[in-house]
């Protein structure tokens, strides 16, 4: 049975810069969109899906142009509820949206006064169990309300059968009660780009000659220390060939890693950052036209950019670790991202054999890629509330 109203939290979809949390919240409200579009057409009769956001963002909301997802108009600014939402004195927001089941998809939920049924999303336990790549505020927020907010949830989603895994192992939540709805590349966009695109935009973003990319926020959790050492310790002939190219944006604790690449840039090391921030449109090429795209992050919820680069046909090189063999399967190279040597190893192996490599990927990178589904992970969504409805 499905409730009569299904309530989704927005803030992460209207939010200034766009986080990992934001493309996962907009890849799931399009699936739920599809979904929608669909039923219509059937026999069965699909659910309402309104997304909360503050009163200052339609605009933003609006230039996703769902053509079945409502909205509601929170009476606060963005700033505001955000805030208030932080500490902890949001009023119910039930009291304005009405009866329904409510999702709260950023770990932490918002106080609900006559509406029993919700669920939270947690996409990893790095605030707990990785607390030092962790913001140390942040980790501090996260370590205490999402024990609060377990309190008053019916139901988890979460990304990967890791995290459900470590979920019911910290939080002694059953299995029953988590349900994992993966991310996925929406592969109308992620795809292998021309030679002349990638030109285009490896001239638009300042970047020259070959590439291996790394593409994540700058911040210890992804162990791109680890990455610049290896890329330093390739042979000469290597490096005057081809840069490191370091795309995403600056988090925390990243002073002694940018000291590093300052003084590795210094001796004459092809290290590059893009000119400006990378936009959404353009990520696909700026993927496309690298060598590999390299991985080796400590810990993840899922990993989303080395399935993105396989749905581009681009070689992957990633940690073993965590939920990352989920996310690329047996078509990544999986290596000890801590293991400096072996991760050398497998960069010059890829760029030794790198047609052989990149063909394979070029057919099996996106049929991989399709295991993977907004649409089934939408689903899950409305499977949840229809079971607590």
């Amino acid at each position: 049975m499905r409730p009569n109203k299904i309530f989704i939290d927005g803030l992460g979809l209207v939010e200034g810069h766009f986080s990992g949390v934001g493309q996962y919240i907009l890849g799931i409200v399009r699936g739920l969109d599809e979904i929608i579009e669909k039923e219509k057409y059937g026999n069965k009769k699909p659910p309402r899906i309104c997304v909360i956001i503050p009163y200052d963002t339609k605009a933003k909301f609006l230039d996703y142009n769902f053509k079945n997802i409502e909205f509601k108009l929170f009476p606060l600014s963005f700033k505001l509820m955000s805030a208030l939402w932080r500490r902890g004195r949001l009023p119910p927001i039930d009291l304005w949206c009405g009866k329904g089941f409510y999702i709260f998809p950023r770990f932490v939920s918002m106080p609900l006064l006559f509406s029993k049924s919700s669920a939270l999303v947690i996409y990893d336990l790095s605030y707990e169990l990785y607390r030092q790549y962790s913001d140390e505020g942040n980790a501090i927020f996260l370590s205490k309300k999402v024990k609060k907010s377990l309190k008053s949830t019916d139901k988890i989603i979460t990304i990967s059968e890791h995290s459900r895994g470590e979920i019911m192992g910290f939080y002694g939540v059953p299995r029953s009660n988590i349900y994992v709805a993966r991310p996925a590349t929406d592969q109308k966009l992620f795809y292998k780009r021309s030679v002349q695109e990638i030109e285009k935009i490896k001239q638009l973003y300042g970047i020259d000659g070959d590439y291996i990319l790394a593409l994540s926020n700058l911040e210890p959790r992804k162990n791109l220390d680890s990455l610049v050492k290896a890329y330093c310790e390739l042979p000469e002939k290597y490096t005057k060939k081809t840069g490191l190219l370091l795309v995403g944006v600056s988090g925390w604790k990243t002073d002694k890693l940018f000291n590093d690449i300052i003084g590795r840039v210094n001796d004459g090391f092809n290290i590059m950052r893009p000119s400006s921030y990378v936009s959404d449109e353009h990520k696909a090429a700026i993927i496309s036209g690298a060598k590999m795209l390299v991985y080796p992050s400590h810990y993840e919820g899922f990993g989303m950019p080395p399935l993105e680069a396989l749905a581009c046909g681009v070689p992957v090189i990633c940690a073993d670790n965590s939920s990352l063999p989920e996310a690329v399967g047996k078509v990544a190279k999986l290596i000890d991202g801590n293991n400096v040597g072996q991760l050398r190893d497998a960069i010059i192996y890829c760029l030794d054999n790198h047609y052989a490599i990149s063909q394979k990927t070029i057919t099996e990178g996106p049929s991989h890629a399709d295991n993977f589904s907004w649409l089934n992970s939408a689903q899950v969504y409305i499977d949840v509330a229809g079971e607590s409805g």
